[in-house]
């Protein structure tokens, strides 16, 4: 549409990351990566590498922000436990063979 109206100006990349997060926002994260991820782990439609990429953040025991263990203790699991559960569970539907 022409029009004498102008958009508004877009945001500046520093005042997109210049908000702050809440705990309940992190914790929604947390579950978001944490799901994703270990539905790419057995989706058939993912690629070999992606899947890949999956279990080795799945499977690692990194404490960086947002890897398996934080995530997985922030939504108040026990990781290993966590991990051991999706693994059997993965194995005993046929979405993998075995892992490792």
């Amino acid at each position: 549409m022409l029009t004498n109206e102008r958009a508004p100006p877009a945001a500046s990349p520093a005042l997109l990351l210049d908000t702050t997060w809440t705990d309940q926002d992190l914790l929604a994260l947390c579950e978001t990566i944490l799901v994703e991820t270990m539905m790419s782990a057995v989706d058939g439609r993912s690629c070999d590498r992606t899947r890949a990429e999956a279990w080795k953040w799945i499977d690692s025991d990194d404490e960086q922000p947002f890897g398996f263990r934080i995530c997985g203790t922030a939504l108040g699991a026990d990781p290993d436990e966590l991990r051991s559960m999706f693994r059997q569970q993965a194995t005993r539907l046929g979405l993998i063979a075995s892992h490792n």
